[in-house]
């Protein structure tokens, strides 16, 4: 199940890259990254998040320890990891926007 972004996620590249991805396409999810609506059982909309591998969501999530990723860098690699992200999703007419 799940939405058309969220599939589309499906044999993409990991567009996160942290220290250490492999770029692991068959383990690519969309990993939704934090927001507002982020808690308590819910996620953050599927517009806003990236395409990870399971290494980088992992550490993304924090399920595995960020070694010597920075808070600041992991959030600046977050938010580039969206922008392309978004790029892609534009490209394959899941999202639009007006220039």
């Amino acid at each position: 199940m799940g939405s058309p972004i969220t599939k589309a996620a499906r044999l993409q590249p990991c567009t996160l890259r942290l220290n250490g991805c492999k770029n692991d396409i068959p383990t690519v999810v969309f990993a939704h990254a934090p927001s507002v609506e982020k808690g308590l059982g819910r996620k953050s909309p599927d517009f806003w998040g990236c395409f990870a591998c399971s290494h980088c969501h992992d550490i993304l999530d924090g399920r595995k320890k960020r070694g010597s990723i920075m808070e600041k860098e992991l959030l600046e690699r977050l938010l580039k990891a969206i922008f392309e992200t978004q790029m892609i999703l534009v490209k394959l007419g899941l999202i639009s926007y007006n220039d």
